[in-house]
């Protein structure tokens, strides 16, 4: 962080992979991080690297954040909700690989301590529970989004189960319908409902290696609730191939380019 300016004045374009310029609010960051931004003047010249979300902001740019891989599944999962107001209040639980261990090495994270285990990581206070809250325009004090993590024993991948509380219910052909006005045309969100079969609801094993995201959900009709499910590799939509999706946008070449690979699935 502390040579951003000398990178900016040799670069044309700069998408940074590490969390410091996602949030744009100096005192959130303070408040997530435990520490002050040494260079809150810059958050703002950052645009939020979700496509999906940010395409007209990403074409152009010059400086682009990095996404959480949490934050990414879980904005995908509730976006068309939420930009509707029709969620009062979410429970979301995010079951994550190793590979999502972080930059340092630790015990926890090592996989052979992980593999077969299903143990809670993080079940509140996660820091990309501030990405979800920025971009979902919440109020900072009284988001109503419950956020916990579980390790898995799985390499890469993660899944988000969101429990969305309405205030109406809403059929399932209602809510089909809202997601396919919202990513009808995203070259990486694909809709999942199989009736039948293994693969009922989105994976992660399926999208390994993989830049898309699956998205299903089921009504719970008795109690207001619609249970929104999806899915990423968490090395790919969740980091590197967002980056890459990014990287096309901002220099005008064609969206999809280098992210095409249907992913390892049945290996």
């Amino acid at each position: 962080m502390k040579q951003i300016g000398a990178l900016a004045t040799q670069a044309e374009r700069i998408v940074d992979l590490s969390a410091d310029f996602r949030l744009r609010d100096p005192a959130g960051y303070e408040r997530w991080y435990q520490h002050p931004h040494p260079h809150p003047e810059w958050l703002a010249q950052f645009a939020y690297g979700l496509p999906e979300l940010h395409r007209h902001e990403l074409a152009g740019a010059r400086y682009v954040s990095g996404v959480g891989c949490n934050a990414s599944v879980t904005l995908l999962a509730l976006w068309p909700l939420y930009r509707r107001g029709l969620v009062r209040e979410t429970v979301v639980e995010v079951k994550v690989g190793s590979s999502e261990g972080g930059h340092r090495p630790s015990p926890p994270a090592h996989h052979p301590e992980r593999a077969g285990v299903v143990r809670s990581y993080k079940p509140t206070g996660h820091r990309h529970v501030a990405e979800i809250i920025q971009e979902l325009a919440l109020d900072p004090n009284e988001p109503k989004v419950h956020f916990s993590v579980t390790s898995v024993g799985i390499v890469r991948g993660a899944l988000a189960t969101c429990h969305c509380l309405l205030d109406e219910n809403i059929p399932e052909k209602e809510a089909w319908s809202f997601y396919r006005q919202d990513y009808g045309d995203e070259p990486f969100v694909r809709l999942v409902r199989a009736r039948r079969g293994i693969h009922r609801y989105p994976e992660p094993k399926i999208l390994t290696a993989s830049n898309y995201c699956d998205i299903g959900f089921e009504s719970d009709q008795a109690n207001k609730r619609l249970v929104v499910i999806a899915a990423i590799d968490n090395l790919m939509k969740g980091a590197a191939g967002s980056a890459v999706q990014a990287l096309n946008l901002m220099y005008d070449w064609p969206e999809t380019l280098g992210l095409e690979f249907p992913g390892l699935h049945p290996i």
